[in-house]
């Protein structure tokens, strides 16, 4: 399976250049608009876009497998999650620049709580994947 970021760009690197990306941005943007851009990285296509897919691809599975151990509730919160994530998908492939969108569904994301750690574990376990605070 694919590792976010890619196997060659370590978390040390990764952050490495978000600093300096955010030091070149400071120097003539305010502080609210580096923000912006800083999270429009974090949540483009390019970053998140295979990730994304991978967990959508994986979701039905564990939703059947998981079924009658789960309640009510929480096949009902997994499943909101699922659409979501196929939603948000859509939304890469089709109108990736609108970025409020893409803001709303992770939100609305992340009400649903962390996904399934059977799900997520392995495919970027040293990046907080679901923690875009």
């Amino acid at each position: 399976m694919s590792k976010l970021g890619g196997d060659d760009l370590s978390k040390d690197a990764m952050m490495e250049d978000w600093f300096k990306q955010f030091e070149e941005l400071a120097g003539s943007q305010d502080m609210e608009s580096v923000v912006e851009t800083v999270m429009q990285k974090k949540i483009s296509k390019e970053i998140l876009h295979g990730p994304m897919k991978e967990i959508e691809e994986r979701y039905p599975q564990w939703l059947d497998e998981h079924k009658t151990s789960l309640s009510k509730e929480e096949h009902e919160r997994y499943s909101l999650q699922y659409e979501l994530i196929k939603e948000l998908n859509g939304v890469y492939e089709n109108d990736p620049h609108n970025l409020s969108w893409i803001v709303d569904l992770m939100q609305k994301m992340q009400e649903c709580g962390q996904p399934p750690n059977d799900i997520v574990q392995d495919l970027a376990p040293e990046f907080g994947l679901w923690n875009l605070d």
